[in-house]
């Protein structure tokens, strides 16, 4: 992958700022005095739960691969690419990395990238509108309790909640609407070839809207076998309920029982609405912020500074590890069958 640079630079800002937080908020030296009374099972649970993340995301793109591109491809090739998406969502602002590196590497496994565009629009679709159900479910629910508790509350909650509307819409429109994305494509190239940021500014605007209308028949394939979508959505309900119980999971390896798993669960929905509005790679320095605010409700003030490290660790610099193995180090290993 390209970039290398950038990405350990990135890596390395984030970690820094990690480890500022942590050992200016004594965080080390509490979680040392709490390391003894840890529940280690609940903490490998947590671990587990992030590995679930990744095989139901494979599971997913895997499904997706085998019925817009038949030609048969090993499910293990499919985590490379989840784990690829992992690493460069991590490292890049609003996780904007992370489809253009798994297109690119897609690409680099022989899918056209019509069909791999394709195949990451309607699982982010997809992604999208489970998160939008989970959290609409989740302000239902249990809105009064948070607002009780959280100053601003539902200031967050409107924001979040337009944001994913927004989110969904636009994707909608680019995979629905071929006219109205064609249009914007070529205003976009039309403003660019005054400036000339770009060379060749007509050929490039021309190559994008093929791969355009590539994209949209293909979408528009897969979105009519809804036998596949709904297997996929199933799969993603499932994929973000693991994600979801991480928090309990470090919660319950404190001893703390007080605080029932849905309520936990709904605080971390809460919780990743307020990131998706942190525009910095791995919504640094806001996630910290964030788990502060809302889990504060939940854990004890000697505990919630070593329970943010944990989180961070197996949330975010755990994915960036493992997805470092098939970006950085094992880049153009070949993972797929050969030919029949």
């Amino acid at each position: 992958m390209k970039n290398k640079t950038f990405n350990v630079i990135v890596l390395a800002l984030s970690t820094g700022i990690m480890v500022y937080f942590f050992i200016y908020s004594h965080g080390l030296e509490s979680l040392i005095k709490q390391s003894a009374t840890l529940n280690i099972y609940w903490i490998i649970l947590a671990v587990i739960c992030i590995v679930l993340f990744w095989i139901i995301e494979s599971v997913i793109l895997h499904i997706l691969i085998k019925t817009l591109y038949s030609e048969h491809k090993i499910f293990l090739q499919s985590f490379k690419f989840t784990m690829i998406g992992q690493f460069f969502g991590a490292v890049t602002p609003f996780s904007s990395g992370s489809q253009p590196a798994q297109i690119y590497a897609m690409t680099e496994a022989s899918i056209p990238a019509g069909s791999a565009g394709s195949i990451l629009m309607i699982k982010f679709i997809i992604h999208e509108v489970v998160y939008l159900i989970y959290l609409l479910i989740a302000l239902l629910l249990k809105y009064n309790f948070f607002s009780s508790k959280i100053n601003y509350f539902n200031y967050f909650s409107v924001v979040g909640t337009v944001i994913n509307i927004s989110i969904i819409s636009f994707a909608l429109m680019f995979s629905i609407n071929n006219k109205m994305p064609k249009k914007i494509i070529g205003f976009i190239f039309k403003v660019i070839s005054k400036f000339k940021f770009v060379k060749n500014p007509e050929n490039k605007s021309r190559k994008a809207q093929l791969e355009l209308s590539s994209f949209h028949e293909s979408a528009t394939l897969i979105s009519k076998n809804k036998y596949i979508c709904s297997i996929a959505s199933f799969f993603t309900f499932l994929q973000w309920m693991a994600y979801y119980s991480i928090p309990y999971c470090i919660y319950r390896s404190f001893g703390y029982n007080s605080a029932g798993i849905f309520t936990m669960i709904t605080a971390q929905i809460f919780l990743t609405m307020f990131m998706s509005c942190i525009p910095l790679p791995g919504a640094e320095g806001g996630a910290e912020a964030g788990f502060y605010l809302i889990f504060g409700i939940f854990f004890k003030a000697n505990s919630l500074v070593p329970a943010i490290f944990i989180w961070r660790l197996i949330t975010y610099y755990l994915p960036i590890a493992v997805g470092s193995i098939f970006t950085v180090i094992l880049p153009n290993t070949n993972m797929s069958k050969n030919k029949s």
